[in-house]
C-alpha cells in the first residue's frame, strides 16, 4: 500500500462538486450523492441521466433552479465520462483527476471518446457516414469512400519494385465537386477528419482546409488532411517568443548571461558535493549598454506609435474626445469607464448586420459602443503613463517603465495594441494536422506537416484574405477596414504531453538563407471545452438567457473570443462550479511555432514594413516550385529511409481498410 505523500502525487487536480442550488434540489442532489455512494461507479453515469431525465425544465415552477439542477448533473455526467473520479464521503462528493497507470495517450483518447462517440450517434452525421460508405455510380463505375483509401497492395507491390511509391500533392478543398469520385471535396475532408480521436467541431472565423493527395493511384487518395484555423488569442509562451510581453522587453534589455553548474565539495562533510549553478555575463558592460540602446531606440518609438494607431482605428464621434489631444485628463477615462459600464447592461440580444452593414451604425450599437468606450480609456490611461515618464533617453525612458507595475501595465497594453492587429491578420493556427491510414506507416504526417506551411498555403491566404474587411476593426472605426493579408506565422499545440513524432526534427530548406523548422517554445497546460457535451452547451445557453434577461452570448462579431468557452465558463459560474478546475486540460503540451517569413518576429513586432518570404510569394510557378521542393525532401529525406528502416511490407500488409471506415464505430 502507497504512502499518503505517494497518493497526493498521484492526484493532479481535486475538487469538491456542490453547485449552488435552492434548498429543493439540493435536497434532491443529497439524494444523489447518496444513492451514488450505494452503486459501482461504473453505474454512476446511468444514475446521474435517470435523475437527469427525470427533470422536466419547460413544466417546472421554478424554471431557472431547475435549468441549474439539470445543468449540474448534465456537467456531472460529462466529468465522469472524462475520467474524474467521484469520492464520496460522508454525503459530500469530490471529483478528482489521478495521474494514474494508463499513459497519457490512452488518458487522453479516453476523456476524448465520450463525446466523440456521441456525435456519430446524431442521425446527420450518421446518414452522412452512411452515404459516404455506401456504393453510387459516378462515371459508369461503383465508387465510394474507399476509393479514397490508399491501396495497400499498390505501395507493396511500388516498393518490392524499387518504383515510386506516391505522387504527393496538396488541394485546397472549396464547394467544387472531386473530378475523379464526384464527392464534394468539402465531403471528403470532413469524412477523414471524423476519425481523429478528437471530436470534430466547427469552428468560427478564418479558416482553410487542406487535402494532400497521391497522384500515383487511380483515384488519388488522400494521405493526409490538414487545417488552418484562427490563432488562440492568448498564448504567453508564443508571445513572450516573439517579443509581445514585458518579459520578453526585460530580457533584451537585460545584461546577456549564461548559466553553468558545477560539483563543490561542502567543508566538514567528508567529501561530500553540492551542485551549484553560476552565472556569468557573456557581454560586457559597453556591449550591453550598446545593444539595449539600440533595443530601445526600436521599441520604445514602435510603443507609442501601437497606441496612437489603435486610438485612430476607433470611432469617436459619440465618445467626446479629440484624437489630437496629446495630454489626456483623468476625468475623461474616468467618463469613458462609467460609459463601458453603462453599456455593458445593454448589451443584451446583441446582432450584427452582415449582409449589408452601415460601420458607423454598427459602431454606434451598445454592443461597440461599450467595447469602443473601454478601449479608449484604456489606451488613454496608457498615454497618460507614457507622458509622465522622465528620461532624456529611449533607453531611460524604457527602463523606468519597467520599474513599475503601472509603467509594465502601459508597456504591456502598447504591445498588446499591436498584437491584435497581427493575430487577425498574419498568424493562424494548424488546428489538424495528420496522415490517413496506410500513409501514417510512410511518415505521411510528416508530409502534411511540411505542407501545412508550404508556399501554396501562404500564398493561397494571402490571395483569400487580401480584400477581405476586418468585421471587428470595421466596426470599431465606423468604416471599412481591410488589414493585409501577409501570412508570416503558424503555431500549433501537440495532442498528447509526450509532443507529436509527426512535428520532431522538421527543418527543412525552403530558400538559401532560410529553413521551414517546426521549434518547440514551451509548454502549454491550457483551458478548453472539448470534453463537454453539446446538451450541457444547450442547457447553460437557456439558463444565461433566462438569468441574464436575454442573450449576452449570441455568437456575433465583437462579443468576445471562443463563445461556447465563454459559455461554460459563465454557465459553471453560475451555477457554482469553480469553472477553472473543470475547464483545465490537466494535459501538458507541447507549443510549436513555424516562422513562415525570414523576418516574422520583425514583421509580427512592426519593426518591418514588409514581410521577407526569400521568394517572390506573387509568382505561381515559383510557388509551385517550391512547394514541390518541400514534397521531394520529404521523400527523399524521410520515405525512403522508412523504407529500409522497418519492415514495411508487413506494416501494409497488416493494415486492414475496415479499421478505418467509421460505420465500423
Amino acid at each position: 500500500m502507497g504512502s499518503s505523500s505517494e497518493t497526493k502525487e498521484q492526484t493532479v487536480a481535486s475538487e469538491k462538486y456542490q453547485p449552488a442550488l435552492n434548498d429543493y434540489y439540493n435536497e434532491r442532489f443529497k439524494r444523489l450523492v447518496e444513492r451514488m455512494s450505494h452503486n459501482l461507479p461504473i453505474n454512476r453515469t446511468a444514475i446521474i441521466k435517470r435523475e437527469l431525465d427525470q427533470i422536466d425544465v419547460d413544466n417546472s415552477d421554478d424554471q431557472l433552479e431547475s435549468l441549474k439542477y439539470a445543468s449540474a448533473l448534465s456537467v456531472l455526467m460529462d466529468l465522469s465520462l472524462q475520467g474524474w473520479i467521484f469520492e464520496i464521503e460522508d454525503g459530500s462528493l469530490t471529483l478528482k483527476m489521478e495521474n494514474d497507470n494508463l499513459d497519457d495517450k490512452q488518458k487522453l483518447r479516453y476523456r476524448l471518446s465520450a463525446e466523440k462517440n456521441a456525435q456519430f450517434k446524431s442521425p446527420s452525421v450518421a446518414a452522412f457516414i452512411k452515404q459516404m460508405e455506401s456504393n453510387k455510380n459516378y462515371q459508369g463505375k461503383n465508387i465510394s469512400v474507399r476509393n479514397l483509401i490508399g491501396d495497400k497492395h499498390f505501395l507493396i507491390h511500388q516498393i518490392q519494385n524499387a518504383q515510386k511509391v506516391c505522387e504527393p500533392y496538396i488541394q485546397l478543398v472549396t464547394g467544387e465537386r472531386d473530378a475523379l469520385t464526384g464527392y464534394k471535396l468539402s465531403d471528403i475532408w470532413r469524412y477523414f477528419r471524423y476519425t481523429w480521436s478528437i471530436p470534430y467541431k466547427t469552428m468560427p472565423g478564418r479558416n482553410m482546409f487542406y487535402l494532400v493527395r497521391d497522384r500515383l493511384q487511380p483515384y488519388h487518395p488522400v494521405i493526409g488532411i490538414f487545417a488552418l484555423g484562427n490563432s488562440v488569442l492568448n498564448l504567453t509562451v508564443r508571445d513572450d517568443d516573439i517579443g509581445w510581453t514585458v518579459d520578453a522587453i526585460k530580457r533584451n534589455m537585460a545584461l546577456k548571461t549564461e548559466e553553468t553548474f558545477c560539483e563543490q565539495i561542502i567543508s566538514g562533510t567528508d567529501g561530500k558535493r553540492v551542485k551549484t549553478r553560476i552565472s556569468r555575463a557573456i557581454e560586457t558592460e559597453a556591449e550591453h549598454f550598446t545593444r539595449a540602446t539600440e533595443y530601445a531606440n526600436k521599441m520604445y518609438p514602435l510603443l507609442l506609435k501601437n497606441i496612437e494607431e489603435a486610438i485612430s482605428e476607433i470611432y469617436l464621434k459619440d465618445l467626446g474626445y479629440h484624437r489630437n489631444t496629446k495630454y489626456p485628463k483623468q476625468e475623461k477615462i474616468d467618463e469613458l469607464i462609467a460609459m463601458a459600464e453603462e453599456y455593458a447592461e445593454k448589451s443584451i440580444n446583441n446582432k450584427n448586420n452582415e449582409k449589408a452593414p452601415n460601420w458607423e451604425e454598427e459602431a454606434q450599437s451598445n454592443l461597440f459602443k461599450r467595447k469602443r468606450a473601454a478601449e479608449l480609456a484604456k489606451l488613454l490611461e496608457t498615454k497618460c503613463i507614457f507622458n509622465e515618464v522622465k528620461g532624456s533617453t529611449n533607453l531611460e525612458r524604457l527602463n523606468q517603465l519597467l520599474t513599475t507595475e503601472t509603467g509594465r501595465k502601459a508597456i504591456h497594453t502598447a504591445l498588446i495594441a499591436n498584437r491584435k492587429r497581427k493575430i487577425g491578420s498574419n498568424m493562424m493556427d494548424i488546428i489538424v494536422c495528420g496522415s490517413i491510414p496506410p500513409y501514417n506507416e510512410l511518415l505521411g504526417g510528416k508530409l502534411i506537416s511540411i505542407l501545412s506551411c508550404s508556399p501554396t498555403v501562404i500564398s493561397d491566404y494571402t490571395h483569400r484574405y487580401e480584400n477581405q474587411v476586418s468585421e471587428i476593426a470595421s466596426r470599431m472605426k465606423g468604416q471599412r477596414v481591410i488589414r493585409d493579408s501577409k501570412l508570416v506565422y503558424l503555431g500549433t499545440t501537440s495532442l498528447y504531453a509526450v509532443g507529436s513524432s509527426q512535428y520532431n526534427r522538421i527543418k527543412v530548406p525552403l530558400s538559401e538563407n532560410s529553413n521551414l523548422e517546426f521549434r518547440k517554445i514551451g509548454i502549454t497546460e491550457g483551458f478548453g471545452t472539448v470534453f463537454f457535451s453539446k446538451e450541457t452547451t444547450s442547457l447553460f445557453s437557456k439558463l444565461l438567457e433566462l438569468q441574464d434577461g436575454g442573450k449576452k452570448i449570441n455568437h456575433v462579431f465583437g462579443e468576445g473570443t471562443s463563445p461556447r468557452f465563454r459559455m461554460i465558463s459563465r454557465g459553471l459560474s453560475s451555477i457554482g462550479i469553480k469553472a477553472d478546475a473543470f475547464l483545465k486540460h490537466y494535459s501538458p503540451r507541447i507549443v510549436y511555432s513555424i516562422n513562415l517569413a525570414n523576418n516574422t518576429n520583425e514583421y509580427l513586432l512592426g519593426i518591418d514594413k514588409d514581410a521577407d518570404y526569400g521568394y517572390d510569394l506573387n509568382n505561381p510557378t515559383i510557388v509551385e516550385q517550391k512547394t514541390q521542393e518541400l514534397i521531394d525532401y520529404w521523400y527523399n529525406r524521410w520515405l525512403t529511409k522508412r523504407l529500409t528502416t522497418v519492415n514495411i511490407e508487413q506494416r501494409l500488409n497488416d493494415f486492414d481498410i475496415e479499421s478505418i471506415l467509421l460505420g465500423n464505430i
